[in-house]
Parts: structure tokens; C-alpha cells; sequence
């Protein structure tokens, strides 16, 4: 799964600073593609030339585009552009191309696709998913060369086409940047697994890090899992979402990163531990705007001294408004019942504070109230027991939070609200 196109090439493509330094595809004779083995399927904006056998949804690939055309030109803020035409090669003998003089000039080879101004090069791919992935990836590239005039940096060009690769697709309607909700969903896209098992071989990347990646070498895949993850995240998240859409106004600006950098400044703190509790978690179907955490509290009532707090059961960490100090203890308690989940027929789970054995999130029981202390980026990431009654005894200050024990693919299915009590002692 390693896309491999000679990524200096595409990096320079993507730098192109006027939309005129494109020409226009040569022209097609239909008799030699006809010699050849090679089909021509057209749309108003796409012409698709292949060898692959006639079918649904390799003849409906131009249709695709002509989906995408207006979303891509809503998210890039690119004005229609009727003229706008792209040729898409979706190759599965090389030869046949070579021959009639439609490999890419300046590429001898590339192992899944590649995009050069109005063209781009899809290899044959084993599922109609990763097939559709390719073609959007690739496509997207070439809406931002020839509509913007470049595709920004290197991490954020790959990520932009990586976040409009992923999609949803019923035959009928399409939508973009729409994270696939399963793994049987998305065959041979892979992202989520690829980021899980850096993380669980202790190979997780900063936001910063991630930033640094650089196209004009050839990526191994799980650098493209990577730049997908930030932009997913940072398109999704509710708190940053409408800063990161603001970006491609910028591709053409030397000052680009800075400008990122500068943009979120003031929050970089909490983007960065909500980045680590994104990808330590990462799902199908993650629920980025339920598993926000809200770092500003509802407010909690007082009685006797000792703070109540109303906590959201279809929601991540919250705050409770309480600094915790070490060398104190703090004895929680949580009352009430809600449901944690649903049988295949809508038959709800019920469910206390202590959880329920019936089903296991991250070797928990579903439903277990767990504390974090906001001490530092990866504190979100280590959570505490606490369940229906718990002692807490803080190892350093900072501002209690809580949660029930939950995948983040699954919040939308809790309802109801727990009452909790904490006393000092």
C-alpha cells in the first residue's frame, strides 16, 4: 500500500505558481486507442481512458469528479471554472500507455498514481474503495495546482488529498472528507491501523512533527496515515476546524506555516493534548465532535462545601471545575443510571458508574467513571479508575476531568447523566 509517484516531481507540480504554466492534455486519436486495447469514457469535466474492462464502477469514475467538482470548489473557495477539464489514465497494462505516448514525461514510474497538472495516472487497484481513494487523491492534487496555483506544503498538500481521498459513496451521492466508518467500509486504505500500531510501538508524532514531513522524498505509507490523521482532525474538530479551513487561501504564500503556527497559538497547548488523545484512541466512525473535551466547565453546584457535577454520558473528558493538589485525597461518588449502549434490535444497556462486564473498552468495563488530571499533553491519555465510589490521591496538580469508559466510535448511542459528588478531605 505504499504510494510511491517520485513525490519531488509531484512536489514541484504542486508548486506551480500560475494557473497558464498548465497546457492542456494532447489530444486523443480514438483509432489508436481503439488498436491498442484502450477505452474513452467522458463526462463534462472528465475523460477517462483505460484499459480495465468495462463495468459500473470503473465507467462511472468520471462521474466521480463531476461529484467532487463543487465540493472541491467550496472547501478550496475556488470560483467555477467551466473550462475545467481533467484527464484521468486508470492503467492496468503500462505498456499499452507507453506506447501510445501517454506516460508521464516526467516520471518513469510510480507505483500507485501520480498527478501532473490536468492529468493524473491511477494504477489498477483491487477494490472499487481504494480505487475511488486513489482517483480523489490524485484529482485533488490537480484542482489545487490548476485552480489555486499550488497545493501549500508538503504535509498539507498530501493531507488535503489524503482528507478528500477518504469518502462516501453510495452510487448516487458522494461526499468528501468523510473518514470511512468501518474497516470493511474502506479495504486496503489502511490510515487507522497504520497510525494505531505506530502508536502502540511508541512511534507517536506531535502535531509539529507531523508538520515536518516532507513529500520530496519518497514517503513510506504511514507518513501518508499521518498527514491524513492531522488534517481528518483538525477538519473535523470542532474548536479548530473553522480556523483549518481558512488555509488554502494561503497555498501560494512563502509565509504559510508561520501563519499556521501563529494561527493557533493561543489553544497550541490543548490542541496538542487533544491530538495525543486523538490518535491514542483513533477509531472507525471516531466521533471527533462528541469526543472533544470540553475544557471549560458547565458549572457544578455546591452542597455542604463539596462540588455536583451533572456529567454528559454521550460525551468525552469534562471538566469539573476543581484544582486537585497532591497530598490530598478526594473521595468521589456517582449516582444514577443511564444507558451505555444498544443491542443489534435497540434494546438499551443499563448502566452505573461502576460499569458494566457485559462489554470491554480499552480492558475496562463499559461505562466505568474515570478521572484525569489536566497535567501536562498526555494526561488524557492515562486515565484513573474510579467508578461508582473512588478515593483519588492527584501525583501533581491541575484541573480534575471525567468521563465514562466508552469507544469514541460508540458516544452516540449513551444517553442520560450522571451526578457526581466529590468531597476533600
Amino acid at each position: 500500500m505504499r504510494l510511491g509517484w517520485p513525490l519531488l516531481v509531484l512536489a514541484l507540480a504542486c508548486g506551480a505558481p500560475a494557473l497558464a504554466a498548465w497546457p492542456p492534455p494532447r489530444a486523443l486519436d480514438p483509432d489508436r486507442l481503439a488498436a491498442a486495447g484502450l477505452r474513452v469514457v467522458e463526462s463534462e469535466h472528465a475523460t477517462l481512458v483505460t484499459d480495465a474492462p468495462a463495468s459500473p464502477e470503473v465507467d462511472g469514475l468520471p462521474r466521480l469528479i463531476e461529484l467532487a467538482l463543487p465540493q472541491w470548489r467550496e472547501r478550496f473557495d475556488a470560483s467555477p471554472d467551466e473550462a475545467w477539464r481533467l484527464r484521468v489514465y486508470l492503467i492496468e497494462d503500462e505498456a499499452k500507455f507507453r506506447s501510445l505516448g501517454l506516460w508521464p514525461v516526467k516520471s518513469s514510474d510510480f507505483q500507485h498514481g501520480l498527478s501532473l497538472g490536468y492529468e493524473v495516472w491511477v494504477r489498477a487497484q483491487t477494490t472499487d474503495y481504494y480505487r475511488r481513494h486513489l482517483l480523489l487523491h490524485e484529482a485533488t492534487h490537480s484542482f489545487m495546482a490548476t485552480r489555486l496555483g499550488s497545493c501549500g506544503p508538503g504535509w498539507y498538500m498530501e493531507g488535503m488529498a489524503e482528507l478528500c481521498g477518504t469518502h462516501a459513496w453510495d452510487g448516487r451521492r458522494l461526499q468528501l472528507a468523510t473518514a470511512p466508518a468501518t474497516r470493511v467500509a474502506a479495504p486496503d486504505w489502511g490510515r487507522v491501523r497504520l497510525v494505531r500500531d505506530a502508536i502502540d510501538d511508541d512511534r507517536l508524532l506531535s502535531v509539529e512533527a507531523v508538520r515536518k514531513i516532507d513529500n520530496r522524498v519518497v514517503l513510506p505509507t504511514e507518513s501518508y496515515a499521518w498527514v491524513w490523521a492531522l488534517c481528518h482532525f483538525l477538519d473535523k474538530h470542532p474548536a479548530y476546524a473553522e480556523r483549518f479551513r481558512k488555509a488554502p487561501a494561503w497555498v501560494n504564500s512563502p509565509q504559510f506555516e508561520r501563519r499556521f503556527t501563529r494561527m493557533y497559538a493561543k489553544d497550541r497547548e490543548r490542541l496538542e493534548q487533544e491530538w495525543r488523545l486523538f490518535v491514542t484512541t483513533l477509531q472507525y466512525g471516531h466521533d471527533l465532535q462528541r469526543e472533544a473535551i470540553a475544557f471549560e466547565s458547565q458549572g457544578a453546584s455546591t452542597e455542604g462545601g463539596s462540588p455536583r457535577i451533572e456529567l454528559k454520558v454521550d460525551r468525552g473528558w469534562q471538566a469539573t471545575g476543581l484544582r486537585v493538589e497532591p497530598g490530598r485525597e478526594y473521595r468521589i461518588a456517582a449516582l444514577g443510571r443511564f444507558v451505555i449502549g444498544r443491542d443489534p434490535d435497540g434494546a438499551p444497556w443499563p448502566c452505573e458508574a461502576g460499569g458494566i462486564t457485559l462489554e470491554y473498552h480499552d480492558g475496562r468495563p463499559l461505562g466505568l467513571l474515570l478521572a484525569a488530571i489536566d497535567a501536562g499533553p498526555g494526561a488524557f491519555t492515562r486515565p484513573i479508575e474510579i467508578g461508582s465510589r473512588g478515593v483519588l490521591r492527584p501525583e501533581s496538580a491541575g484541573e480534575l476531568f471525567l468521563r465514562v469508559n466508552d469507544s469514541p466510535n460508540r458516544l452516540s448511542d449513551n444517553t442520560g447523566e450522571l451526578t457526581v459528588r466529590i468531597h476533600k478531605n
